[in-house]
């Protein structure tokens, strides 16, 4: 062995190290608690311009009483506005499905892979049970058709059965 190239040493796998937090991939999940809380932001946003307009608007009041009105009732609209906004975004969020319910669809999603499988399987043995009862039925068939040729050609002249017929062998048909 002394022209042979040395043989490198075996590498080893890399070692995966488990992923931090920050490292591992977003899920549905998290997609879906960021969205709420982004709800949740912006709703409270649109609270605090709503309170700093009004906090703008309460010095105006002593000066000029009819505009002062009109911001108030300005006020009020934008506040009622922003009521009926929250209370749907309220419902929107609470509409959502909770983890719980993912996790129930993933799991009903898996029995029906699984089901599925086994139809598959079950139609694969179906389609190979009847290609042999087709072949079986050809064959007697053919060997009825030999049979009944047999039998006219027996009695249209030489008056004995043909030994190869499937009756010699008990009527049954070789295979």
């Amino acid at each position: 062995m002394e022209g042979a190239p040395p043989v490198p040493p075996p590498q080893q796998a890399p070692v995966r190290a488990e992923l931090t937090a920050d490292q591992r991939p977003t899920t549905a999940e998290d997609i879906k608690g960021l969205r709420r809380w982004v709800i949740v932001a912006g709703v409270w946003a649109v609270a605090a311009t709503a309170l700093a307009v009004i906090a703008l608007l309460k010095p105006a009041q002593t000066q000029d009483p009819e505009t002062a009105a009109a911001a108030t009732r300005s006020v009020n609209r934008v506040q009622d506005r922003l009521d009926e906004r929250f209370d749907q975004l309220e419902g929107r969020v609470g509409r959502l499905p909770q983890s719980s319910d993912l996790q129930r669809l993933g799991d009903r999603v898996q029995r029906m892979e699984s089901r599925s499988g086994q139809a598959a399987g079950d139609a694969k043995a179906a389609r190979d049970s009847i290609g042999k009862l087709q072949d079986r039925v050809q064959k007697v068939e053919r060997a009825q058709e030999r049979q009944s040729r047999s039998a006219r050609s027996g009695s249209g002249g030489s008056g004995g059965g043909d030994s190869t017929s499937p009756q010699s062998s008990g009527g049954q048909p070789q295979n």
